[in-house]
């Protein structure tokens, strides 16, 4: 019990790695144009200011992490499965 308990913990610490490093790796402003971003914030709230300029960037940001861990942790996983056999 205990061992599957810390398999468990350290999928869960992989992950979260994961996460972090897609969100150090991934930079939002590369891909998404400052006009784009205003009229996101324009269709959203109905107005762009500076308080929710940035939705769009933080939005991008969190799910292509979370897409990159999802994807790094599935792979990851397969080639473990792969390489124990």
């Amino acid at each position: 019990m205990a061992i599957t308990l810390a398999r468990r913990i350290a999928k869960i610490v992989w992950f979260v790695l994961l996460f972090c490093l897609g969100a150090r790796l991934i930079d939002p402003a590369a891909f998404i144009s400052l006009d784009t971003t205003q009229r996101f914030a324009e269709w959203v709230h109905g107005y762009s200011s500076q308080e929710n300029f940035d939705d769009l960037w933080v939005l991008a940001w969190v799910v292509c992490s979370l897409v990159f861990a999802i994807v790094g942790y599935l792979v990851s996983m397969l080639i473990i499965r792969k390489v124990r056999r």
